[in-house]
């Protein structure tokens, strides 16, 4: 084989790779079928305290650039992964509503193009509603990356932070975040923030927490 037809064999392959999927697709019109129906809310949803508007903003910037910095670090990864040599999973980004927005943004940063491309972003409740009607259990079509932050840790929980004291009048923030998808790359991590009202300042990169349900 020339070398002109090997360039052009590889670059096909490699645009073979990058196409979105069709378990992708699916997914993309189930999650847009999905926001135009009205399902009842959680109690705990429906209990939750609205979060001020200087808050909503860092939450929001603080997911674009940790979700932005995992996305750009994707291909990369990706080449360590036996499985996903031969085609390139989709992936499922599970957030919360303002997550979501901070990956409306990323899409206009032309950079994470590419990567965008096979991504997915929605709720976790929209996640599971797509694998009750398509499940994947074994990653077969997809990896699921999550971020998403809990902004209202409850103050039984101030001791599991003792190494980490905060203002009086400030709160904690939890970053959670973590991957399935990727066999022996997979993980969960949480990074702790304090809020002081105006302003995140992260506290630690990597935290277990005792009860992370919570």
């Amino acid at each position: 084989m020339s070398e002109d037809k090997r360039d052009w064999a590889e670059t096909k392959q490699r645009d073979e790779q990058r196409k979105p999927s069709k378990w992708l697709a699916r997914l993309q019109r189930f999650v847009a079928t999905e926001r135009q129906r009205a399902r009842p809310k959680s109690e705990l949803s429906r209990q939750r305290i609205e979060p001020t508007e200087n808050a909503r903003v860092a939450e929001r910037q603080l997911l674009e650039h940790h979700i932005g910095s995992w996305l750009a670090c994707l291909d990369e990864l990706l080449v360590g992964v036996n499985r996903w040599q031969a085609k390139l999973p989709a992936v499922v980004i599970t957030t919360n509503p303002v997550g979501i927005t901070a990956c409306n943004n990323l899409a206009l940063n032309e950079s994470l193009h590419d990567a965008l491309l096979r991504c997915c972003c929605l709720t976790e409740n929209e996640y599971r509603y797509w694998c009750k009607q398509e499940p994947d259990v074994q990653f077969e079509s997809h990896i699921n990356y999550w971020a998403w932050i809990k902004t209202s840790v409850p103050a039984v929980r101030a001791k599991e932070f003792y190494k980490f004291p905060i203002a009086k009048g400030s709160a904690y923030w939890l970053l959670r975040h973590g991957v399935s998808g990727l066999g022996e790359y997979d993980f969960f991590d949480c990074k702790v923030f304090e809020w002081d009202g105006m302003k995140p300042t992260l506290l630690t990169e990597h935290f277990r927490e005792s009860v992370p349900s919570v």
